[in-house]
Protein backbone atom coordinates (compact mmCIF):
# COMPACT_ATOMS: atom_id res chain seq x y z
CA UNK A 1 0.00 0.00 0.00
CA UNK A 2 2.68 2.10 0.80
CA UNK A 3 4.31 1.80 -2.22
CA UNK A 4 1.40 2.33 -4.01
CA UNK A 5 0.54 5.23 -2.38
CA UNK A 6 4.21 6.69 -3.09
CA UNK A 7 4.25 6.16 -6.75
CA UNK A 8 1.02 7.71 -7.17
CA UNK A 9 2.17 10.85 -5.33
CA UNK A 10 5.64 10.71 -6.95
CA UNK A 11 3.69 10.57 -10.53
CA UNK A 12 1.33 13.65 -9.83
CA UNK A 13 4.03 15.68 -7.62
CA UNK A 14 6.46 15.07 -11.20
CA UNK A 15 3.20 16.04 -13.85
CA UNK A 16 2.24 18.89 -11.49
CA UNK A 17 6.11 20.07 -12.02
CA UNK A 18 6.16 19.55 -15.16
CA UNK A 19 2.95 21.59 -16.38
CA UNK A 20 4.29 24.29 -14.23
CA UNK A 21 7.65 24.41 -15.67
CA UNK A 22 5.86 24.60 -19.03
CA UNK A 23 3.52 27.20 -17.99
CA UNK A 24 5.96 29.24 -16.40
CA UNK A 25 8.61 29.15 -19.62
CA UNK A 26 5.71 29.77 -21.81
CA UNK A 27 4.17 32.98 -20.14
CA UNK A 28 6.58 34.02 -17.66
CA UNK A 29 9.58 33.10 -18.29
CA UNK A 30 11.97 36.57 -19.48
CA UNK A 31 12.03 35.30 -23.18
CA UNK A 32 8.20 34.77 -23.16
CA UNK A 33 7.99 37.87 -25.43
CA UNK A 34 10.08 36.77 -28.17
CA UNK A 35 8.47 35.45 -31.34
CA UNK A 36 8.69 31.47 -31.87
CA UNK A 37 6.15 28.24 -30.81
CA UNK A 38 4.83 27.28 -27.95
CA UNK A 39 6.56 23.79 -28.09
CA UNK A 40 9.78 24.79 -28.23
CA UNK A 41 9.32 27.27 -25.59
CA UNK A 42 8.35 25.01 -23.02
CA UNK A 43 11.11 21.84 -23.52
CA UNK A 44 13.94 21.37 -25.26
CA UNK A 45 13.11 17.85 -26.10
CA UNK A 46 11.45 18.91 -28.97
CA UNK A 47 15.47 19.70 -30.24
CA UNK A 48 16.20 16.30 -28.86
CA UNK A 49 13.23 14.11 -30.68
CA UNK A 50 13.90 16.14 -34.39
CA UNK A 51 17.81 15.71 -33.91
CA UNK A 52 17.95 11.81 -32.59
CA UNK A 53 14.86 10.49 -34.40
CA UNK A 54 13.78 12.20 -37.49
CA UNK A 55 17.07 12.22 -38.84
CA UNK A 56 18.90 11.98 -41.76
CA UNK A 57 15.68 13.19 -43.76
CA UNK A 58 15.20 16.53 -40.69
CA UNK A 59 17.35 17.95 -38.19
CA UNK A 60 17.13 20.69 -36.13
CA UNK A 61 19.40 23.34 -38.29
CA UNK A 62 16.51 22.80 -40.66
CA UNK A 63 14.03 23.29 -38.44
CA UNK A 64 15.36 26.20 -37.35
CA UNK A 65 15.19 27.94 -40.73
CA UNK A 66 11.78 26.88 -41.05
CA UNK A 67 10.98 28.87 -37.98
CA UNK A 68 12.60 31.73 -39.11
CA UNK A 69 10.30 31.58 -42.39
CA UNK A 70 7.34 31.90 -39.99
CA UNK A 71 7.93 34.12 -37.13
CA UNK A 72 10.67 36.70 -38.27
CA UNK A 73 14.84 36.74 -37.74
CA UNK A 74 14.54 36.38 -34.35
CA UNK A 75 13.54 33.34 -32.81
CA UNK A 76 13.19 31.73 -29.25
CA UNK A 77 14.33 27.94 -30.03
CA UNK A 78 14.28 26.42 -26.66
CA UNK A 79 13.26 27.26 -23.43
CA UNK A 80 16.79 29.27 -23.21
CA UNK A 81 17.97 30.48 -26.17
CA UNK A 82 17.58 33.29 -29.17
CA UNK A 83 18.03 32.22 -32.73
CA UNK A 84 19.05 35.65 -34.96
CA UNK A 85 19.01 34.99 -38.77
CA UNK A 86 20.51 38.17 -40.12
CA UNK A 87 23.90 38.76 -41.39
CA UNK A 88 24.06 42.18 -40.69
CA UNK A 89 24.07 41.49 -36.92
CA UNK A 90 26.86 39.00 -37.00
CA UNK A 91 29.50 41.03 -35.62
CA UNK A 92 27.27 42.66 -32.71
CA UNK A 93 26.72 38.75 -31.54
CA UNK A 94 30.62 38.11 -31.93
CA UNK A 95 32.08 40.92 -31.31
CA UNK A 96 35.88 41.86 -30.32
CA UNK A 97 37.31 42.44 -26.88
CA UNK A 98 34.75 45.11 -26.54
CA UNK A 99 32.38 42.70 -26.04
CA UNK A 100 32.55 39.85 -23.07
CA UNK A 101 30.62 36.67 -24.00
CA UNK A 102 30.40 33.24 -22.00
CA UNK A 103 30.02 30.31 -24.37
CA UNK A 104 26.61 28.29 -23.52
CA UNK A 105 27.67 25.58 -21.34
CA UNK A 106 25.82 22.77 -23.73
CA UNK A 107 27.79 24.01 -26.67
CA UNK A 108 30.93 24.23 -24.90
CA UNK A 109 30.24 20.46 -23.45
CA UNK A 110 30.10 19.28 -27.11
CA UNK A 111 33.62 17.86 -27.57
CA UNK A 112 34.95 16.22 -24.21
CA UNK A 113 37.14 18.72 -23.93
CA UNK A 114 35.16 20.88 -20.72
CA UNK A 115 39.17 22.47 -20.23
CA UNK A 116 40.51 23.36 -23.75
CA UNK A 117 39.78 26.76 -25.09
CA UNK A 118 36.69 25.52 -27.23
CA UNK A 119 35.18 23.91 -24.06
CA UNK A 120 35.65 26.97 -21.65
CA UNK A 121 32.94 28.79 -21.24
CA UNK A 122 33.91 31.76 -18.88
CA UNK A 123 34.81 34.88 -21.04
CA UNK A 124 38.22 35.87 -18.83
CA UNK A 125 39.07 32.07 -18.43
CA UNK A 126 39.04 31.46 -22.13
CA UNK A 127 40.91 34.78 -23.08
CA UNK A 128 43.74 34.27 -20.64
CA UNK A 129 43.74 30.01 -22.12
CA UNK A 130 43.66 31.31 -25.24
CA UNK A 131 45.97 34.58 -25.08
CA UNK A 132 49.11 31.44 -24.22
CA UNK A 133 48.46 29.31 -26.97
CA UNK A 134 47.89 32.30 -29.79
CA UNK A 135 52.29 33.39 -30.01
CA UNK A 136 51.84 29.50 -31.39
CA UNK A 137 49.93 30.49 -34.46
CA UNK A 138 51.00 33.49 -35.50
CA UNK A 139 52.19 34.50 -39.06
CA UNK A 140 55.87 34.21 -38.01
CA UNK A 141 55.34 30.84 -36.34
CA UNK A 142 53.35 29.20 -39.22
CA UNK A 143 55.86 30.60 -41.97
CA UNK A 144 58.75 28.81 -40.01
CA UNK A 145 56.67 25.81 -40.41
CA UNK A 146 56.40 26.27 -44.53
CA UNK A 147 59.05 23.53 -44.78
CA UNK A 148 56.83 20.95 -42.54
CA UNK A 149 53.88 21.42 -44.89
CA UNK A 150 55.62 20.68 -48.18
CA UNK A 151 57.37 18.03 -46.76
CA UNK A 152 53.69 16.46 -45.52
CA UNK A 153 52.29 17.78 -49.55
CA UNK A 154 55.27 15.46 -50.78
CA UNK A 155 54.28 12.68 -49.11
CA UNK A 156 50.67 13.20 -50.15
CA UNK A 157 51.31 13.51 -53.99
CA UNK A 158 53.33 10.02 -53.97
CA UNK A 159 50.10 8.27 -51.93
CA UNK A 160 48.02 10.12 -54.72
CA UNK A 161 50.65 9.02 -57.33
CA UNK A 162 50.57 5.55 -55.87
CA UNK A 163 46.61 5.00 -55.82
CA UNK A 164 46.26 5.90 -59.02
CA UNK A 165 48.76 3.34 -60.50
CA UNK A 166 47.03 0.46 -58.05
CA UNK A 167 43.30 1.47 -58.78
CA UNK A 168 43.15 3.85 -61.46
CA UNK A 169 41.96 6.79 -58.80
CA UNK A 170 42.37 8.16 -55.64
CA UNK A 171 40.31 9.04 -53.03
CA UNK A 172 40.86 12.89 -51.82
CA UNK A 173 38.86 13.22 -48.87
CA UNK A 174 40.97 10.51 -47.15
CA UNK A 175 44.27 11.42 -48.54
CA UNK A 176 43.62 14.69 -47.47
CA UNK A 177 42.45 13.98 -44.46
CA UNK A 178 45.58 12.17 -43.60
CA UNK A 179 47.70 15.20 -44.55
CA UNK A 180 46.09 17.76 -42.56
CA UNK A 181 46.39 15.69 -39.32
CA UNK A 182 49.76 14.79 -40.13
CA UNK A 183 50.59 18.60 -40.54
CA UNK A 184 48.67 19.82 -37.79
CA UNK A 185 49.51 17.53 -35.09
CA UNK A 186 53.60 17.60 -35.87
CA UNK A 187 53.08 21.39 -36.06
CA UNK A 188 50.75 21.15 -32.70
CA UNK A 189 52.25 18.90 -30.63
CA UNK A 190 55.48 18.00 -32.00
CA UNK A 191 54.54 14.03 -33.36
CA UNK A 192 53.05 13.55 -36.73
CA UNK A 193 50.20 11.07 -36.62
CA UNK A 194 51.51 9.12 -39.67
CA UNK A 195 48.79 8.64 -41.48
CA UNK A 196 50.64 9.30 -44.84
CA UNK A 197 52.93 6.66 -44.03
CA UNK A 198 49.88 4.15 -43.21
CA UNK A 199 46.88 3.61 -45.75
CA UNK A 200 45.35 0.95 -43.60
CA UNK A 201 45.68 3.53 -40.91
CA UNK A 202 44.31 6.34 -42.40
CA UNK A 203 41.35 5.28 -43.14
CA UNK A 204 40.55 3.59 -39.54
CA UNK A 205 41.11 7.24 -38.82
CA UNK A 206 39.14 8.53 -41.67
CA UNK A 207 35.99 6.06 -40.21
CA UNK A 208 36.84 7.32 -36.61
CA UNK A 209 36.08 10.74 -37.62
CA UNK A 210 32.71 10.08 -39.40
CA UNK A 211 31.39 8.12 -36.51
CA UNK A 212 32.67 10.98 -34.07
CA UNK A 213 31.07 13.67 -36.43
CA UNK A 214 27.65 10.87 -36.05
CA UNK A 215 27.71 10.94 -32.48
CA UNK A 216 27.76 14.98 -31.99
CA UNK A 217 24.10 14.47 -32.38
CA UNK A 218 23.81 11.97 -29.63
CA UNK A 219 26.67 14.28 -27.26
CA UNK A 220 24.83 17.46 -28.05
CA UNK A 221 21.88 16.37 -25.54
CA UNK A 222 23.74 14.00 -23.44
CA UNK A 223 27.38 15.33 -23.33
CA UNK A 224 28.22 12.75 -20.78
CA UNK A 225 28.15 10.07 -23.70
CA UNK A 226 31.14 10.78 -25.30
CA UNK A 227 32.82 11.23 -21.72
CA UNK A 228 31.47 7.57 -20.99
CA UNK A 229 33.23 6.27 -24.16
CA UNK A 230 36.62 7.66 -23.08
CA UNK A 231 36.73 5.71 -20.12
CA UNK A 232 35.61 2.25 -21.18
CA UNK A 233 37.87 -0.37 -21.07
CA UNK A 234 39.51 -0.53 -24.55
CA UNK A 235 38.87 -4.64 -24.68
CA UNK A 236 34.84 -3.38 -24.12
CA UNK A 237 35.67 -0.82 -27.39
CA UNK A 238 36.94 -3.46 -29.82
CA UNK A 239 33.88 -5.13 -29.45
CA UNK A 240 30.91 -2.19 -29.63
CA UNK A 241 32.83 0.76 -30.79
CA UNK A 242 35.88 -0.01 -32.85
CA UNK A 243 35.82 2.75 -35.04
CA UNK A 244 36.54 5.31 -32.22
CA UNK A 245 39.72 3.38 -30.82
CA UNK A 246 41.54 5.88 -32.74
CA UNK A 247 40.11 8.83 -30.78
CA UNK A 248 40.57 7.33 -27.73
CA UNK A 249 43.83 6.51 -28.87
CA UNK A 250 44.24 10.09 -29.55
CA UNK A 251 43.51 11.05 -25.66
CA UNK A 252 46.00 8.96 -24.35
CA UNK A 253 48.52 10.10 -26.62
CA UNK A 254 47.96 13.86 -26.07
CA UNK A 255 47.56 13.19 -22.37
CA UNK A 256 51.32 11.06 -22.79
CA UNK A 257 52.99 13.99 -24.56
CA UNK A 258 51.78 16.61 -21.87
CA UNK A 259 53.03 14.48 -19.07
CA UNK A 260 56.45 14.51 -21.03
CA UNK A 261 56.88 17.96 -21.89
CA UNK A 262 55.68 18.83 -18.15
CA UNK A 263 58.91 16.51 -16.90
CA UNK A 264 61.52 16.60 -19.91
CA UNK A 265 60.66 20.41 -21.27
CA UNK A 266 59.73 20.85 -24.56
CA UNK A 267 61.64 18.39 -27.10
CA UNK A 268 64.10 19.15 -30.11
CA UNK A 269 63.00 19.43 -33.07
CA UNK A 270 63.93 17.38 -36.36
CA UNK A 271 64.48 18.88 -39.59
CA UNK A 272 60.35 18.60 -40.33
CA UNK A 273 59.26 20.27 -37.09
CA UNK A 274 57.27 22.76 -36.61
CA UNK A 275 57.99 25.85 -34.55
CA UNK A 276 57.30 24.76 -31.32
CA UNK A 277 54.43 22.78 -30.02
CA UNK A 278 51.27 23.36 -28.00
CA UNK A 279 52.07 21.80 -24.50
CA UNK A 280 55.63 23.80 -24.04
CA UNK A 281 53.91 27.00 -25.42
CA UNK A 282 51.41 26.46 -22.08
CA UNK A 283 54.07 25.45 -20.29
CA UNK A 284 55.92 28.87 -20.96
CA UNK A 285 53.40 31.08 -20.35
CA UNK A 286 54.18 33.59 -17.67
CA UNK A 287 50.37 34.69 -17.53
CA UNK A 288 48.67 31.09 -16.87
CA UNK A 289 48.69 29.74 -13.12
CA UNK A 290 50.32 26.11 -12.44
CA UNK A 291 46.66 25.02 -11.84
CA UNK A 292 46.24 25.87 -15.76
CA UNK A 293 49.24 23.51 -16.67
CA UNK A 294 48.37 20.29 -15.45
CA UNK A 295 48.56 17.57 -17.90
CA UNK A 296 45.06 16.15 -18.18
CA UNK A 297 43.82 19.97 -18.69
CA UNK A 298 46.69 21.00 -21.49
CA UNK A 299 46.51 17.57 -23.75
CA UNK A 300 42.67 18.64 -23.75
CA UNK A 301 43.80 21.15 -26.12
CA UNK A 302 45.71 19.09 -28.10
CA UNK A 303 43.49 17.08 -29.22
CA UNK A 304 40.72 19.65 -30.33
CA UNK A 305 43.74 21.22 -32.31
CA UNK A 306 44.14 17.68 -34.24
CA UNK A 307 40.69 16.51 -34.54
CA UNK A 308 39.25 19.68 -35.13
CA UNK A 309 41.94 21.62 -37.31
CA UNK A 310 42.22 18.45 -39.12
CA UNK A 311 38.84 17.90 -40.11
CA UNK A 312 38.12 21.19 -41.37
CA UNK A 313 41.10 21.75 -43.23
CA UNK A 314 40.78 18.31 -45.10
CA UNK A 315 36.71 19.57 -46.05
CA UNK A 316 38.33 22.98 -47.45
CA UNK A 317 40.67 21.12 -50.07
CA UNK A 318 38.62 18.72 -50.93
CA UNK A 319 35.97 21.14 -52.14
CA UNK A 320 38.88 23.52 -53.49
CA UNK A 321 39.63 20.29 -55.32
CA UNK A 322 36.36 19.82 -56.64
CA UNK A 323 35.24 22.54 -57.98
CA UNK A 324 38.43 23.49 -59.81
CA UNK A 325 37.93 20.40 -61.35
CA UNK A 326 34.54 20.89 -62.15
CA UNK A 327 35.08 23.93 -64.53
CA UNK A 328 37.94 22.94 -66.25
CA UNK A 329 38.00 25.49 -68.97
CA UNK A 330 37.66 28.41 -66.38
CA UNK A 331 38.72 28.25 -63.18
CA UNK A 332 41.46 25.30 -63.29
CA UNK A 333 42.51 26.47 -67.02
CA UNK A 334 43.49 30.02 -65.48
CA UNK A 335 44.79 28.34 -62.19
CA UNK A 336 47.45 26.64 -63.88
CA UNK A 337 48.48 29.60 -66.33
CA UNK A 338 48.56 31.29 -62.70
CA UNK A 339 50.60 28.50 -60.97
CA UNK A 340 53.39 28.03 -64.27
CA UNK A 341 53.99 31.39 -64.14
CA UNK A 342 54.62 31.95 -60.59
CA UNK A 343 56.29 28.14 -59.98
CA UNK A 344 58.87 27.54 -63.31
CA UNK A 345 60.12 24.67 -61.76
CA UNK A 346 57.28 22.44 -60.29
CA UNK A 347 59.31 20.76 -58.11
CA UNK A 348 60.65 23.89 -56.41
CA UNK A 349 59.21 25.43 -53.11
CA UNK A 350 58.19 28.73 -53.17
CA UNK A 351 57.61 30.79 -50.38
CA UNK A 352 54.01 31.21 -49.05
CA UNK A 353 54.09 34.77 -49.14
CA UNK A 354 54.49 34.26 -52.98
CA UNK A 355 51.68 32.06 -52.69
CA UNK A 356 49.67 34.34 -51.21
CA UNK A 357 50.17 37.15 -53.70
CA UNK A 358 48.39 35.09 -56.49
CA UNK A 359 45.50 36.33 -56.57
CA UNK A 360 42.96 33.76 -58.62
CA UNK A 361 44.57 30.65 -56.02
CA UNK A 362 43.25 32.91 -53.27
CA UNK A 363 39.81 33.86 -54.83
CA UNK A 364 39.64 30.05 -55.16
CA UNK A 365 40.89 29.38 -51.62
CA UNK A 366 38.36 32.01 -49.92
CA UNK A 367 35.19 30.90 -52.18
CA UNK A 368 36.30 26.92 -51.28
CA UNK A 369 35.81 28.36 -47.64
CA UNK A 370 32.49 30.35 -48.26
CA UNK A 371 30.55 27.90 -50.42
CA UNK A 372 31.47 24.64 -48.48
CA UNK A 373 30.37 26.81 -45.65
CA UNK A 374 31.06 24.45 -43.26
CA UNK A 375 29.99 25.25 -39.65
CA UNK A 376 26.31 24.35 -39.72
CA UNK A 377 25.82 24.30 -35.74
CA UNK A 378 24.52 27.28 -34.65
CA UNK A 379 27.27 29.16 -32.16
CA UNK A 380 25.13 29.88 -28.91
CA UNK A 381 27.39 32.79 -26.83
CA UNK A 382 25.80 34.46 -23.33
CA UNK A 383 26.88 38.17 -23.63
CA UNK A 384 27.24 40.37 -20.59
CA UNK A 385 25.29 42.84 -21.35
CA UNK A 386 21.81 43.58 -22.74
CA UNK A 387 21.74 43.56 -26.40
CA UNK A 388 19.59 45.31 -28.99
CA UNK A 389 17.99 43.81 -31.81
CA UNK A 390 16.17 45.40 -33.44
CA UNK A 391 12.94 47.00 -31.70
CA UNK A 392 13.54 43.88 -29.04
CA UNK A 393 15.90 44.02 -26.05
CA UNK A 394 17.87 41.20 -24.97
CA UNK A 395 18.62 40.34 -21.54
CA UNK A 396 21.88 40.18 -20.25
CA UNK A 397 23.33 36.41 -20.05
CA UNK A 398 21.00 34.98 -22.57
CA UNK A 399 22.38 32.33 -24.90
CA UNK A 400 21.83 33.86 -28.36
CA UNK A 401 22.91 32.15 -31.63
CA UNK A 402 23.46 32.37 -35.01
CA UNK A 403 24.74 29.82 -37.85
CA UNK A 404 27.67 31.12 -39.99
CA UNK A 405 26.20 28.71 -42.67
CA UNK A 406 23.35 30.87 -43.12
CA UNK A 407 25.69 34.18 -43.41
CA UNK A 408 28.28 32.74 -46.01
CA UNK A 409 25.39 31.47 -48.02
CA UNK A 410 22.93 34.71 -47.59
CA UNK A 411 21.93 35.71 -51.08
CA UNK A 412 21.78 39.13 -49.89
CA UNK A 413 25.33 39.32 -49.03
CA UNK A 414 26.70 37.10 -51.96
CA UNK A 415 24.84 36.81 -55.29
CA UNK A 416 24.28 33.54 -56.42
CA UNK A 417 25.68 31.75 -53.43
CA UNK A 418 25.33 28.86 -54.13
CA UNK A 419 27.45 28.73 -56.96
CA UNK A 420 31.41 28.82 -57.29
CA UNK A 421 32.69 32.41 -58.28
CA UNK A 422 36.06 32.87 -57.51
CA UNK A 423 36.11 36.44 -59.76
CA UNK A 424 33.60 37.55 -56.68
CA UNK A 425 36.71 37.86 -54.29
CA UNK A 426 39.49 40.16 -57.04
CA UNK A 427 40.21 43.40 -56.79
CA UNK A 428 38.05 44.24 -58.94
CA UNK A 429 35.18 43.44 -57.59
CA UNK A 430 33.33 46.36 -56.08
CA UNK A 431 31.80 45.06 -53.62
CA UNK A 432 34.26 43.31 -52.29
CA UNK A 433 34.44 45.44 -49.20
CA UNK A 434 31.30 44.24 -47.85
CA UNK A 435 31.77 40.47 -49.05
CA UNK A 436 34.87 40.39 -46.67
CA UNK A 437 32.54 42.36 -43.97
CA UNK A 438 30.86 38.99 -43.75
CA UNK A 439 33.05 36.46 -44.73
CA UNK A 440 32.67 34.13 -41.03
CA UNK A 441 34.23 30.46 -42.71
CA UNK A 442 36.76 30.81 -39.35
CA UNK A 443 34.08 32.64 -36.93
CA UNK A 444 34.29 35.93 -36.03
CA UNK A 445 34.84 38.01 -32.22
CA UNK A 446 36.96 36.17 -29.70
CA UNK A 447 36.25 32.57 -30.18
CA UNK A 448 36.76 32.33 -33.69
CA UNK A 449 39.53 29.82 -34.94
CA UNK A 450 42.66 30.28 -33.49
CA UNK A 451 44.28 27.88 -36.31
CA UNK A 452 43.43 30.52 -38.81
CA UNK A 453 47.25 30.96 -40.52
CA UNK A 454 48.04 27.74 -40.68
CA UNK A 455 44.85 26.58 -42.12
CA UNK A 456 45.42 29.11 -45.03
CA UNK A 457 49.37 27.54 -45.27
CA UNK A 458 47.91 24.07 -45.36
CA UNK A 459 45.91 25.30 -48.46
CA UNK A 460 47.91 27.76 -50.81
CA UNK A 461 50.64 24.86 -49.97
CA UNK A 462 49.24 21.83 -51.12
CA UNK A 463 46.89 23.44 -53.87
CA UNK A 464 49.74 24.90 -55.47
CA UNK A 465 51.67 21.74 -55.58
CA UNK A 466 48.71 19.63 -56.59
CA UNK A 467 47.85 21.38 -59.89
CA UNK A 468 51.56 22.47 -60.58
CA UNK A 469 52.57 18.92 -60.27
CA UNK A 470 49.70 16.91 -61.54
CA UNK A 471 47.30 17.06 -64.33
CA UNK A 472 43.96 16.24 -62.13
CA UNK A 473 40.85 15.34 -63.63
CA UNK A 474 37.46 14.30 -61.82
CA UNK A 475 37.01 10.31 -61.45
CA UNK A 476 33.85 9.25 -63.62
CA UNK A 477 31.92 7.86 -61.25
CA UNK A 478 31.53 11.75 -59.14
CA UNK A 479 28.84 13.70 -58.77
CA UNK A 480 27.78 16.40 -56.75
CA UNK A 481 26.28 14.75 -54.32
CA UNK A 482 29.22 12.73 -52.90
CA UNK A 483 30.33 16.08 -51.40
CA UNK A 484 27.31 18.03 -50.86
CA UNK A 485 26.30 18.76 -46.89
CA UNK A 486 23.54 16.85 -46.19
CA UNK A 487 23.55 16.45 -42.28
CA UNK A 488 24.06 18.76 -39.47
CA UNK A 489 27.10 16.91 -37.46
CA UNK A 490 28.61 20.49 -36.01
CA UNK A 491 30.39 20.55 -38.99
CA UNK A 492 28.20 19.39 -42.35
CA UNK A 493 28.22 16.41 -43.50
CA UNK A 494 27.45 14.41 -46.48
CA UNK A 495 25.60 11.38 -46.78
CA UNK A 496 26.75 7.98 -44.99
CA UNK A 497 26.91 6.26 -48.48
CA UNK A 498 28.66 9.17 -50.33
CA UNK A 499 32.11 7.78 -52.08
CA UNK A 500 34.13 11.21 -51.82
CA UNK A 501 35.91 12.85 -53.94
CA UNK A 502 37.69 10.48 -56.46
CA UNK A 503 40.10 11.68 -59.06
CA UNK A 504 42.71 10.65 -61.55
CA UNK A 505 45.58 12.32 -63.21
CA UNK A 506 48.08 12.89 -66.26
CA UNK A 507 51.91 13.82 -64.29
CA UNK A 508 53.23 16.41 -66.08
CA UNK A 509 56.45 16.93 -64.63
Amino acid sequence: MLSYEFFWWATWLSISYGLLLGFYRVYLHPLAKFPGPKLTAATGWYETYIDLFQRPRRNFTDEIARLHDIYGPIVRINPHELHVRDSKWVNTLYSGPSGKRDKYPPAALLTGTPEGIFGTVPHDLHKLRRGAINPLFSKTNVAAAVPMIFYHTDKLIARVKGQVARDGFAEMRANCLAFTTDTVAQYSTGESRKLLDDEALAAQWRRSMTNLSNWTSVGRHFSWVLLLVLIMPMALLRRVFPDVIPMVKLHQDMLSLALQSIITGPKSKDANSGPSNVFSTIIASDDLPPSEKAAGRISQEGIVLVAAGSETAARTITTAIYFILKNRSTVQARLEEELEWAIPNPSSRPTLKDLQSLPWLSAIIKESLRIMALPTMRFPLMPHEPLQYDDWVIPARTPISMTFREVLLDDKIFENPHEFHPERWLDSNPNLEKLSRHFVAFGRGNRMCIGMNLAYAELYIVLACLFRRLRLRLHDSILGQNLDIMRDCFVGETLQDAKGLRVMYEYTQ
